[in-house]
């Protein structure tokens, strides 16, 4: 069973362990019958042999699936239960309902319910204070069970009494775990340091190729010709295409014209200097109606990118505030253009230079012969599967980093949510079909059937390519564990996206120094993918499920449920920079951190104008 299988199997367990326990404990304290108690009694023992056989399969898969359950759930859990079978259940099976026959049950009840608690708002690692709390909660019910049950003057008086300190002691820590978590007025993250984002900008010399983007709200009409209503760069989503000249200077205007939100530009997966980033309370201040900003980076690396906001980007950058970047190390050769998916009023659409968002399937002429280089950008929030029919094809660069895979006949490649892949082919005397899922887009010499969508295996894009160098050593590790968990946003206890137990902007930054290795282990506990995409850098990918890989850079990668990612970062870019899921509801809802350079501060705060997640 896979790791992610067990995940589940393990979520379902936890509820039916405790709620077994709390049947086979009232069963036996208000019915008193032997043989539907003994039976309840035995249905609880075999639910929590079940989730120990469960416990150990995901121990197997890596300590972050199982830390918790083999430290605090199960040592809860195991002694009241086997007290259970060893001294309830043959009295019950005898008729014998006393104190010790129903107290058993009961607590095991309680080490149920608190085990549900660890899998929902704790998980991985523990906490030492809420784990305290919560032994002392199971031990002090079960007490003042015992108490209630014998009944015994002033020493059952006592044991009350201790069960209600222990629960005034729960309520007060919950409470003060509350007050700690409120939302703050603002706050500023990497306050300390010798050098602030500010300073690191970008150059001020060479050939300068200058564009103005202004952030509005306007209605766009599809290839369909349906209309829908849109945040848009100059009117038009996607923005401008800019493509430039490996070399030369890039100058970015941005103005705002949005009277309900700010807006800032971030440079998905470029290495910008930290201060043109385009993260709003941490390299910037976004961008209200009326005012500017202006960005500025050489453009010294070839590939594929995209830009979009940072200020709200779930919801703005959906409603259409992005378009695409492109640098060319050389003039481009014959049909070479960014292709951009994002979903419109529910509807996936390919974008293509020259034309509306195409709800549908867009269509190109290509002259037989030709060079063509797709350069296919994820803008939505969740993975596109990509297919070529038609043609053998190449993915000739991940993420804009060049790649030197095999050639691929029918295989399809999974697009993580942020992510980009070129795909390279010389167009046939046939039609040519790009697909990603609903839409698509069909390349013709001017007549032919279209052929119909690759249908083939998916292709491991951990696999693909190579002949990166692996580095020898790391100077510093870190591990990133991805949880769906009950925390505290803005003091209240919400279902979240978590990294190690905790949500933005109480995670924990990853402290790097400059020339640095770094290798991050990425761990996914919860149910759902997380595209992790860390700013400023790319990482190479060593390995996922312990399965070394080819090796390839990325920045954005999906991580599946049940997956352990390795990659390995080089901290060669100094600022202080957002690490997020791509998923940006998951990043709204806690799963954003920061990757903070030693010696870097951020004059910046989170408050009522910069949301960066």
């Amino acid at each position: 069973m896979s790791t992610a299988a067990l995940l589940a199997l393990d979520r379902i367990l936890v509820i039916l362990v405790a709620v077994s326990w709390g049947f086979a404990g009232g069963h036996a304290l208000v019915s008193r019958k032997a043989v539907p108690s003994a039976l309840l009694v035995l249905a609880a023992l075999l639910a929590t042999a079940c989730r120990v056989a469960v416990t150990a399969g995901l121990a197997s898969a890596g300590w972050w699936f199982a830390g918790e359950k083999v430290t605090l759930a199960l040592p809860l859990l195991l002694p009241p239960a086997l007290a259970a079978a060893v001294v309830s259940l043959p009295r019950m099976l005898r008729g014998s309902f006393t104190p010790l026959t129903v107290v058993f049950p009961l607590a095991a009840a309680y080490a149920g319910m608190a085990g549900a608690a660890v899998s929902v708002g704790m998980g991985y690692p523990l906490a030492p204070y809420p784990s305290v709390v919560l032994v002392l909660a199971v031990l002090g019910a079960s007490a003042a069970t015992w108490s209630m049950l014998t009944r015994r003057g002033r020493r059952g008086r006592a044991w009350r009494v201790a069960g209600a300190v222990v629960a005034a002691l729960a309520v007060a820590w919950t409470g003060l775990s509350m007050w700690n978590a409120r939302p703050a007025a603002a706050l500023r993250l990497s306050p300390s340091g010798s050098v602030g984002v500010s300073e690191l900008r970008g150059p001020s010399g060479g050939p300068v190729r200058r564009f103005e983007l202004t952030a509005k709200a306007a209605t766009i009409t599809l290839a369909s010709g349906r209309r829908v209503e849109a945040l848009t760069f100059n009117g038009a989503s996607p923005g401008p295409a800019l493509r430039v000249q490996q070399g030369e200077t890039v100058e970015v205007r941005l103005r705002s014209e949005l009277a309900d939100r700010g807006v800032t530009l971030h440079w998905h997966g470029y290495h910008v200097p930290n201060g043109e980033d385009g993260v709003p309370g941490l390299t910037q201040d976004a961008v209200r109606e009326g005012g500017s900003f202006v960005y500025r980076f050489s453009a010294d690396q070839p590939g594929s990118y995209w830009y979009h906001t940072h200020e709200t980007p779930n919801l703005a950058l959906q409603a259409g505030l992005f378009g695409t970047l492109t640098v060319d190390p050389a003039a481009p050769e014959g049909f070479d253009e960014p292709v951009a998916l994002h979903t419109f009023g529910g509807a996936l659409t390919v974008s293509v230079a020259g034309g509306p968002p195409a709800d549908g399937t867009a269509t190109r002429t290509v002259a037989a012969g030709t060079p063509v280089r797709l350069r296919v950008v994820n803008t939505d929030n969740g993975p596109r599967t990509l297919g070529v029919s038609g043609v053998p094809y190449r993915i000739a660069a991940v993420d804009g980093m060049a790649v030197a895979g095999r050639v691929l006949a029918d295989e399809r490649a999974q697009l993580a949510a942020g992510g980009r892949y070129d795909l390279a082919f010389t167009m046939p005397s046939r039609p040519v079909l790009m697909s990603a899922g609903a839409a698509g887009l069909l390349l013709t010499p001017g007549s032919g059937a279209a052929p119909p969508p690759a249908a083939g295996p998916l292709l491991d894009i951990t696999r693909y390519g190579g002949g990166a160098q692996v580095p020898e050593r790391f100077d510093r590790s870190y591990t990133w564990v991805l949880d769906r968990l009950v925390a505290l946003r803005g003091g209240i206890p919400m279902l979240s996206h978590t990294v190690n137990g905790q949500v933005w902007p109480r995670v924990p930054p990853a402290v790097v120094r400059r020339g640095e290795w770094v290798r991050f282990t990425v761990v996914n506990r919860s149910g759902e993918l997380h595209p992790m995409h860390p700013h400023g850098h790319h990482v190479l990918v060593l390995s996922r499920d312990g399965v070394r890989a080819a090796p390839v850079w990325m920045d954005s990668f999906d991580v599946a449920p049940g997956e352990v990612w390795e990659v390995a970062l080089k901290a060669d870019n100094p600022g202080v920079w957002l690490s997020h899921c791509h998923e940006l509801s998951h990043a709204a809802e806690g799963m954003t951190l920061h990757l903070a350079y030693e010696g870097v501060r951020s004059p910046f705060t989170l408050d009522a104008h910069n949301h960066p997640e």
